[in-house]
């Protein structure tokens, strides 16, 4: 019989990142569940303030970074080291990634068959397959968000990794030679940004080189924790930059400043690990996290089966019903996401870690 074992944190050292990590799993959920909320025109505002929340993604980068830099710095200096390490993040990223992929192609099948009214040539490019089963289909290969449309940040996080020793290397020279990196690399995506678009906006189209900076600066900020410590009331200003960030988007700031916000946002998060024993709202939300990747690649499959299937095309829900459908669904898809982590993904990520030890 099926025991429910509870969510526990990896560790007790980044409870405040843990509780960033979920909650920024819930704004990216209510950002692409967006455009059902406000149907009938009602909602504007809180349209106008969630269409900034797909820069929470930057903020993941930022934690991944950190968390990088702090478990594997140092550990990396051998080709069986980093082997070993790439598997674990093969095993960690793909089981759930591979099989979204294929709900995805099943999707496209049925369409293509006439089962469901499902047509969408470029997001169901048959020729993007083999990039995404191989995570490189943010690299600029694809032409659109294909099939599992957010796994864009899953390739790009998979470029970080497999550039790890080249960033060790950046960081072995000091949090001087970070920052410049960082900073430099910043302003370069700024300067080439093109057609109009921040590089805050790219996904398929080099999205793995939008994780750059963020990233750095994660790994910046493991190396100035000393320094960060010192930040009087920082679970205070880790959640009022939050705040400030939601209260920005809304008032129509420019995404770049937004961008920057979040950068400080996880700053602050590190800065409150660092320094400050976690209050009880981050004790809660802390184990939620396990829960974030899992809910960050499901939610997608909610939207087109429950949402826009069943709640917009067969019930044709607008206003208020469709905002309590979508709402449904966001919490929903906590307990979906707890079963698919414990009954799919650990075991297949124990399998793979496996594969090749006697």
């Amino acid at each position: 019989m099926f025991k429910a074992p509870p969510l526990k944190p990896d560790s007790d050292q980044m409870l405040h990142l843990d509780a960033l990590r979920i909650v920024g799993a819930v704004m990216i959920v209510v950002f692409h569940f967006n455009r059902l909320i406000n149907l009938d025109g009602r909602w504007q505002l809180a349209d106008d303030t969630i269409k900034s929340f797909s820069l929470v993604v930057d903020l993941f980068f930022v934690i991944s970074g950190y968390v990088m830099a702090a478990i594997y710095t140092g550990r990396l200096t051998t080709p069986v080291q980093y082997g070993d390490f790439l598997k674990k993040r093969v095993a960690r990223l793909g089981p759930l990634h591979w099989l979204t992929l294929g709900v995805f192609i099943l999707i496209a099948a049925a369409g293509g068959a006439g089962l469901v009214n499902d047509r969408d040539p470029p997001r169901y490019d048959v020729s993007c397959i083999v990039p995404n089963l191989l995570f490189v289909h943010a690299w600029g290969v694809c032409h659109a968000q294909t099939w599992n449309f957010v796994s864009w940040a899953i390739s790009a996080e998979m470029g970080m990794y497999l550039a790890l020793p080249l960033l060790f290397l950046i960081t072995a020279r000091g949090p001087v030679w970070t920052a410049v990196a960082a900073v430099a690399s910043l302003a370069l995506l700024a300067w080439i940004s093109r057609d109009g678009r921040t590089f805050s906006q790219w996904t398929y189209d080099f999205g793995v080189a939008r994780a750059v900076p963020g990233f750095l600066l994660g790994m910046l900020a493991w190396q100035v924790r000393p320094w960060l410590a010192r930040l009087p009331l920082a679970p205070w200003v880790m959640w009022g930059l939050l705040a400030a960030f939601c209260v920005a988007s809304c008032l129509g700031a420019p995404r770049g400043a937004l961008l920057l916000v979040i950068y400080a946002v996880g700053f602050a998060g590190v800065a409150a690990d660092a320094s400050a024993k976690p209050g009880r709202v981050t004790l809660w939300l802390a184990p939620w996290a396990q829960l974030s990747f899992t809910l960050y690649l499901l939610h997608p499959i909610a939207l087109k089966i429950a949402l826009n299937w069943v709640g917009l095309g067969m019930w044709r829900l607008n206003g208020d019903a469709m905002r309590l459908w979508v709402l449904v669904w966001v919490i929903l898809l906590i307990p979906i996401s707890y079963v698919s982590l414990m009954l799919f993904e650990r075991p297949a990520r124990d399998w793979i870690a496996k594969l090749g030890k006697r």
